[in-house]
């Protein structure tokens, strides 16, 4: 019996064998209606739970792409670390 940790709540209609210019621009209409964190989450999650490694590759590198595109226009006073 296989046990399913990773429960996956709506759908990003993101597709691996889809062009790098789709791929982006869906996250990034995903970002403004989502928000940032949800989409990093969900790229995070399945990144973590494939196997398939385009597919981890792919998600990797989309994120990086939204964190170097929105991390961007915050404001310094959002981007202190506490620890």
């Amino acid at each position: 019996m296989v046990i399913k940790w990773a429960k996956f709540k709506g759908h990003l209609g993101w597709k691996k064998n889809m062009p790098q210019a789709v791929r982006r621009k869906l996250l990034e209409n995903k970002v403004k209606r989502d928000g940032y964190a949800t989409v990093i989450r969900k790229l995070l999650q399945l990144a973590n739970v494939t196997r398939d490694i385009g597919t981890k590759q792919k998600a990797r590198a989309d994120m990086a792409y939204l964190k170097q595109k929105f991390r961007a226009e915050r404001p310094k006073a959002f981007r202190k670390r506490v620890c």
